[in-house]
This record gives structure tokens, C-alpha cells and sequence, in this order.
């Protein structure tokens, strides 16, 4: 065989250049990504004054949740400059954070080793950007995080995403958990002939002139997803303690499609983790207490939180802080 060797002047500038683009994406990928450092002043002299302590409390944990790290401006990634002022806000105001294991045995009952202001920090989807822009930020405050991963990403290579070699570093680094989200259920699919999308795991799809799927093919379709879910994290020897439901949807948000769902998938979730973690569809969720496993609402940080909206909640939903305020209303004129 012979294999003929041609000029690059004769060869098509449209063949060259993805090729090229590609292989910079890969260099700039898997060598040019490592966390970036944590920026300074983040906070004005102002601020610190006013992210004063919060009372101590005890029997409830705050959870928040992150999704990615970046300048876009999509409702959802926060800059890194606005991340690093929320985490500084935290430690201000006299929060620590917690593994995921802590909460794990804080949801049975077991409040041993808690600080006086536990926080759970956690971040969805296994993004690279959330780690680039988190990890230097979480080290300067001595907080640490749980990332939970879609691990259809992994498998497909996704180079928006972590894949198990980080993932296992950022365990060993001691500021990272890992845990699970979907295999291939973080995506949306059709629910009806008018091709209306709703969450994976929230209603029954629809098969176009086939209808919708029967309850026995939803059933398979989910529980095959959850427990390959839990096979992957088994075979990494990764400890499961929780599941963040992609979109915070099990069925239960609006009225779906088929009764028999909620119970049945948030029965199988159940199951298989300890903790089963949605989002407070009103971004007001209470501070989360030892209910044996959930479902637990999340405070879900958007593009234009800033550390006072942060503050503010924490404050609003503080038992400690509502005990102050009880003893200041029925305290003596």
C-alpha cells in the first residue's frame, strides 16, 4: 500500500481548520485546566461590616447549589468574582462548610462533629468551569463542596465536563465530594403531539403515533437510569450518601402525566440514596432538618445573586436568628 503525501496548499482550507480547532480544544482541555486562582477584594470595607455573625443554631443545615462559574449571563452561572464574594459573605457571617458525609449522618439523626453554623455547598452537572472557578475559592476560605455528575457526559467524553480521573483528584484534595445526578436523565423529552419537553424522570414520553410510553416502559426507561447511575459510582468506589434530581423534577411540579409516578420514582430514588436533593421552585426554601432522607429543597443561586441576597436568606431563615427575634418580641416594654 502507498500512500500519497499532498502540499497543504492543495488541501482545502475547510478540511484544515476544524481539524486544527479540535486539536487546540483537546490541548487546551486535558493541559491548559487547572483551577484558576482565587480573586482578592471581593468585598468592600462596607460589606465586611455588614455580614455580621449569625447566632448559632443547631438541628437544620442550609444547602446551596451552584450550577456553573463563568461570565455568561444565562440566569444561572455566576462569575467567579461573585461566587468568591458569596463564599467570603459565609465565612463572615460565621458558616462552615460540611462533607457530604456530615449531612449524610445529620439526615439520621446524628449531629456529632457539626460546627455551630453548618452549610452544605454543592455544585450540579459535573462542569469543568464550576471547578476552575470554585476550587481556589473554596481553599482561601478552608470551605469545601460536593459536586454532583451526569455520568452520560463522562461516558460521551464531553470536554465541557469533569471526567473520573478529576473527579477522583478532587476527592483526594480533601475540598471535594463527589456524588450522583443522571446517567443520561439531565435531558428534556417530548410529553405530547404539540412537542412540549419536560424533565426525564417528570412524566411519560411521548412516542409520536405510538402515543405516550405505558407505565411499564416509563418504569424501565427510570429505574434503568437510576441504577446504572449507582453501578457507575460503585464501580469507581465512590461512597453514595445523595441524588440531586436533574431540573428538581420528579413529577411532582405540576400535575404530569400519569398519577403513578411521584410515588413510584421518588420510592426508587428512595431506594438506592440516602439524601434526595431537588431546588425550591420559589428560591425560598427553609433551612433542610432530619427527615431521614428528603426530599431536601436547595437555595438555588442564580446570575444576579449578590452576597446581600445570600445574606439576607440565611438570616430570613436562621433558626437561630428567628429564636432572637422570638426572645426580642416577648421580652418586657
Amino acid at each position: 500500500m502507498s500512500f500519497l503525501l499532498l502540499p497543504l496548499s492543495i488541501v482545502p482550507l475547510a478540511l484544515v481548520v476544524p481539524i486544527v480547532l479540535h486539536v487546540h480544544a483537546s490541548y487546551v482541555r486535558y493541559y491548559d485546566s487547572p483551577p484558576y486562582p482565587a480573586p482578592q477584594d471581593v468585598l468592600s470595607s462596607a460589606q465586611t461590616a455588614d455580614f455580621t455573625q449569625l447566632p448559632a443554631f443547631s438541628g437544620a443545615i442550609p444547602v446551596l447549589v451552584y450550577h456553573g462559574i463563568n461570565n455568561d449571563r444565562d440566569g444561572y452561572s455566576v462569575t467567579q468574582r461573585s461566587f468568591a464574594a458569596q463564599m467570603e459573605m459565609l465565612r463572615l457571617a460565621g458558616f462552615r462548610a460540611i462533607s457530604i458525609a456530615q449531612y449524610d449522618r445529620f439526615q439520621q439523626g446524628d449531629m456529632r462533629g457539626l460546627p455551630a453554623r453548618p452549610v452544605l455547598i454543592t455544585f450540579d452537572d459535573g462542569r469543568l468551569d464550576s471547578f476552575r472557578g470554585a476550587d481556589q475559592v473554596l481553599a482561601s476560605e478552608g470551605f469545601r463542596a460536593t459536586m454532583f455528575v451526569i455520568t452520560g457526559q463522562i461516558q460521551r467524553k464531553n470536554p465541557l465536563y469533569l471526567d473520573w480521573t478529576e473527579l477522583h483528584r478532587m476527592e483526594r484534595s480533601g475540598r471535594w465530594d463527589v456524588q450522583p445526578e443522571a446517567y443520561e436523565g439531565h435531558l428534556k423529552i417530548p410529553v405530547d403531539k404539540r412537542g412540549d419537553i419536560r424533565p426525564f424522570y417528570a412524566m411519560r414520553r411521548y412516542l409520536g403515533a405510538g402515543g405516550e410510553e405505558s407505565f411499564a416502559d416509563y418504569q424501565r426507561r427510570v429505574a434503568f437510569d437510576l441504577l446504572t447511575l449507582v453501578e457507575q459510582f460503585k464501580s469507581q468506589a465512590i461512597d453514595i450518601h445523595a441524588l440531586a434530581v436533574p431540573y428538581g423534577d420528579y413529577g411532582q411540579l405540576d400535575a404530569g402525566n400519569d398519577p403513578r409516578i411521584v410515588p413510584f420514582t421518588l420510592g426508587l430514588m428512595r431506594s438506592q440514596f440516602d439524601t434526595v436533593f431537588v431546588q425550591d421552585e420559589h428560591d425560598n426554601p427553609p433551612y433542610t432538618t432530619a427527615t431521614g432522607g428528603g426530599p431536601e429543597r436547595r437555595w438555588q443561586a442564580r446570575t444576579a445573586t449578590t452576597p446581600e441576597h445570600l445574606y439576607a436568606w440565611l438570616r430570613a431563615r436562621d433558626p437561630g436568628e428567628q429564636r432572637s427575634r422570638s426572645r426580642e418580641a416577648v421580652r418586657p416594654r
